[in-house]
């Protein structure tokens, strides 16, 4: 049967496909409305209009595809599966609906596709369910079930997968389901749920032998019959017709069976009027009849079980294989990664080699830039302060009558200023007592007319100052003492010393004659110290105004 449908739709999707392309622009705009496609497929007057419903929903498939548009490619997908269904075609319809799974499942789960999911996942449940095989369809079902979000859709699967129970003789289970079902939904107040519930509850208590189960059938028909639903209403004269026949009243059962066969006629709809048709044959009493019909009802289950599992086998497969090839693709960024960092953790060492034989050279060359103008320095002072005093020396012994005392005066004196130089560039050992180091600095410079007030040095935590920050400390304290010494004709000079954390902040000033700031020579020498520690140093002075300093570091 399955077989001369195919061919059927085919020749009709091709007479459609010209009759699209080809109609007015009037009709065009007409029909060119998914609302007018949606309602044919939910409520299809007769097959053609599945049919048109069916071209329309290919070619709006194919353009979202060709477009990327995921989601509404899905949409139609989803019509297209629902029309074949309606048409009997139920093999192509689960191939359909797997084609859209397969596409959603590539999408993040959000509101559109969680929504998408669950009407797929219902649908396929459904197709199962009449394809004979109860397992996946309750497999679908519940996968449907755990992703619903509204009470409606709770009810609707709920009832689903109840029925499969029924269809299975599960019959207690099946009864007790639908009994909390129909206890649901007089809260939900849908009359549609309250009557299938309730139509339901009557074929499990009919198998049951329930004297009560009529009472729900014609309760559940009442309330199709106030809706005015064709289908619903179809579908509790059948549910009548089977209970009656069950009992044994076959008068009442062939009323309602041709009630049903009625409406069926009426809707034109190919599986109701087959339905239908066949519990009429089950209500004739020929023997040759029924004993066909049964047997026609074997292979068409048979067939239909084979195509099922050849279905979700493959759909399973083709699942399988992404996952496997997803897995793959994941070891392979995971190794490219690991590769990047690796080539990133050599680049680094690499680098930070680099930058240490950088550092490490600059420190070499600043040093040996320092020991040259130290050198320099003493050099320029030798010849400034002793080379000229001892020339002048040589050249009072050369008078007779020069006093002999005045000459070792002389010498006194170059003696003094060559001690002076090579204290000022002699080692530091501040590994002693630093405090007492610099106070023996102070006190060297301290005379009759210069007053020197140190503040604050004790508070100072000095065995937690590094070794070159004390080195450059004192070496700018001797250059500003010796800077006062020579040219500020100061006689009060305050050196006052802070600690903040690491931080030491010192703080000279003197009540010299001041002069212009020119950093050469031992000022400059002064700020290239401190520098080199990242520290700052700041000098501020005007003309009889003495000479300030302050010094962070």
């Amino acid at each position: 049967m399955a077989f001369p449908l195919k061919i059927l739709l085919i020749v009709a999707c091709l007479f459609f496909s010209y009759s699209y392309a080809t109609v007015g622009k009037p009709l065009q705009e007409a029909v060119d409305s998914s609302e007018y496609y949606h309602n044919k497929v939910i409520k299809p007057a007769s097959k053609s209009d599945l049919l048109q419903a069916f071209v329309y929903y290919r070619n709006r498939k194919d353009e979202s595809l060709k477009a990327s548009d995921t989601i509404k490619a899905i949409y139609s997908f989803r019509q297209i599966a629902i029309i074949q269904n309606k048409l009997g075609i139920l093999y192509d319809s689960e191939t359909t609906a797997i084609e859209a799974l397969n596409l959603i499942e590539k999408l993040p789960l959000n509101k559109v596709t969680r929504e998408s999911k669950v009407g797929i996942y219902n649908h396929l449940g459904r197709i199962y369910r009449e394809m004979y095989d109860y397992r996946n369809a309750v497999l679908y079902y519940q996968k449907a079930l755990d992703l619903a979000e509204s009470k409606l859709q709770d009810l609707v699967l709920r009832n689903n997968i109840a029925y499969v129970h029924l269809k299975q003789d599960s019959l207690q289970l099946a009864l007790q389901e639908f009994t909390a079902i129909y206890a649901d939904s007089k809260i939900y107040k849908d009359s549609v749920i309250i009557a299938r519930s309730l139509n339901n509850l009557g074929i499990v208590k009919g198998k049951l032998e329930d004297e009560s189960a009529i009472k729900d059938l014609n309760a559940a028909l009442e309330i199709r019959l106030a809706l005015g639903h064709t289908s619903n209403i179809l579908g509790s004269y059948y549910t009548l017709s089977k209970h009656y026949k069950r009992t044994g009243d076959i008068a009442q059962a062939k009323a309602f069976a041709n009630k049903a066969y009625n409406l069926a006629k009426l809707s034109n709809n190919s599986n109701q009027l087959t339905h239908v048709l066949s519990l009429l044959v089950d209500l004739k009493a020929d023997p040759e009849v029924s004993t066909y019909k049964k047997l026609m009802d074997s292979i068409q289950k048979s067939n239909l079980l084979e195509e099922g599992k050849y279905a979700s086998k493959k759909y399973a497969l083709e699942k399988q294989e992404r996952l496997a090839d997803e897995r793959l693709l994941l070891i392979e960024k995971e190794k490219n990664q690991k590769l990047f960092y690796v080539f990133l953790s050599v680049l680094l060492i690499i680098l930070a080699f680099v930058i240490f034989f950088y550092l490490d050279y600059r420190h070499k060359k600043q040093k040996q830039l320092e020991v040259y103008h130290t050198e320099l320095r003493i050099s320029k002072k030798v010849h400034d302060e002793v080379a000229n005093e001892v020339y002048h020396i040589m050249t009072k012994i050369q008078h007779p009558e020069q006093d002999n005392r005045a000459v070792l005066d002389d010498l006194e004196v170059v003696y003094n200023r060559t001690r002076d130089i090579s204290r000022e560039h002699h080692d530091i050992n501040v590994n002693e007592d630093y405090k007492e180091l610099l106070l023996d600095l102070v006190m060297h410079y301290k005379t009759d007319e210069v007053h020197i007030i140190t503040k604050d040095m004790s508070k100072v935590d000095w065995p937690k100052i590094s070794r070159n920050k004390k080195i450059a400390i004192y070496r700018v304290i001797q250059e500003l003492l010796i800077n006062m010494k020579k040219h500020s004709q100061a006689s009060i000079v305050l050196l006052s010393f802070q600690q903040h954390q690491h931080k030491i902040q010192i703080t000279y000033k003197d009540n010299g004659v001041g002069c212009e700031i020119k950093k050469q020579n031992g000022l400059q020498n002064t700020e290239n110290r401190i520098q080199t520690l990242n520290g700052s140093i700041t000098f501020k002075s005007e003309k009889d105004h003495g000479f300030h300093v302050l010094i962070k570091v």
